[in-house]
């Protein structure tokens, strides 16, 4: 069984490759809606202890800056978190960590060398959240989880964690067999 947040959907079958060297799934989950993804959101402030980089794909309205501001609840962030579609970037100071929200969706409109600082926003001593990440893959490096999100219905999406290495994955499942 692959493990997860406690209060969380049931999650799906189990996956050979969950604990492997290059992390593998560690969650999957159907019919979650905003409060499932709020306590998913928490269960990943729980685990990161800074430097994570952390993936979130899916279509317009998945819920990807839903999930950011949950985790961002988790890290105790106080201000408002909005999405950075415009601005790129949004930094907020929580009280363990501090949050780099990145959003690439127009990043193909920017010129390579404005966008040569993206991997500074991955640091020790924060988490690094970056929705439609797949302009910046090469210049942040290895992400640590990556998040799918796919619409069901209006109201329920599905949502799929992969980690990106072993010891990801190997933090994911021990918090799990914590939670148990």
């Amino acid at each position: 069984m692959v493990n997860g947040p406690r209060h969380a959907p049931d999650p799906g079958p189990e996956d050979d490759g969950a604990g492997s060297a290059g992390g593998g799934p560690v969650f999957a989950a159907e019919g979650v809606d905003l409060h499932q993804l709020e306590r998913i959101g928490r269960w990943f402030a729980r685990i990161v202890r800074g430097g994570e980089l952390i993936l979130l794909e899916g279509p317009l309205g998945a819920g990807k800056t839903a999930l950011v501001r949950a985790i961002a609840r988790g890290l105790e962030v106080t201000d408002p978190v909005r999405s950075p579609s415009f601005t790129i970037a949004n930094v907020y100071r929580g009280r363990r960590l501090t949050v780099n929200h990145l959003d690439l969706y127009r990043l193909e409109l920017i010129l390579d060398e404005d966008v040569l600082a993206l991997e500074e926003y991955v640091s020790p001593d924060a988490v690094t959240l970056v929705e439609w990440p797949e302009a910046g893959r090469e210049r942040l490096g290895q992400a640590d989880y990556a998040v799918r999100l796919e619409h069901e219905t209006a109201d329920t999406r599905r949502l799929e964690v992969i980690a990106g290495t072993g010891d990801a994955a190997a933090r994911w499942n021990s918090a799990a067999e914590a939670e148990a």
